[in-house]
């Protein structure tokens, strides 16, 4: 029997099996790999994507999960980010990490990078909550956290012993 996630709260919480969406793609996601963009759904264990942090490094398992309607996602605009980022609209678990590298992280972090839930984010006017409709959701899983570039943004991915938390 599927179970259906929710997202944890408050956003930021550690990965708890069955509970959150934390690191998860929806379908239609675009993942930069060794042989190009691919959507997420058609990536498999052994396939090879690019990291921010590691290099290239092999996807070690991925988890396919229905998402429940009514969700907390976070709507981001094609180019709210800046120039290309994100590439096209995006839509992301609330609690899904993204690494932030410009003026945000050093003005709402004090960091010159950060990584934060996408729910952070959410400025009332440009990028916004919305509530997601019924979906799949994909957990990719690397042997350590990596930032991953999907559709223009770098995503923070999970590790195998996020599998057992």
């Amino acid at each position: 029997m599927p179970t259906f996630f929710q997202p944890a709260s408050p956003p930021g919480v550690p990965v708890l099996r069955g509970h959150s969406l934390r690191h998860a793609l929806l379908a239609g996601s675009r993942v930069l790999t060794a042989t190009g963009e691919r959507h997420v759904e058609t990536l498999k264990p052994g396939d090879r994507v690019i990291t921010r942090d590691r290099g290239m490094v092999r996807i070690r398992a991925l988890r396919r999960s229905p998402v429940r309607p009514g969700c907390a996602m976070v709507l981001i605009p094609a180019g709210a980010m800046g120039r290309g980022r994100p590439e096209r609209d995006v839509t992301l678990p609330a609690d899904q990490p993204v690494v932030l590298r410009d003026w945000r992280a050093r003005t709402l972090f004090g960091a010159k990078e950060a990584r934060v839930a996408a729910i952070r984010l959410v400025d009332g006017g440009v990028i916004r909550r919305v509530t997601g409709d019924a979906a799949v959701a994909w957990a990719l899983v690397l042997d350590r956290p990596a930032a991953i570039y999907a559709d223009g943004l770098e995503l923070v991915t999970g590790a195998l012993d996020a599998l057992d938390a």
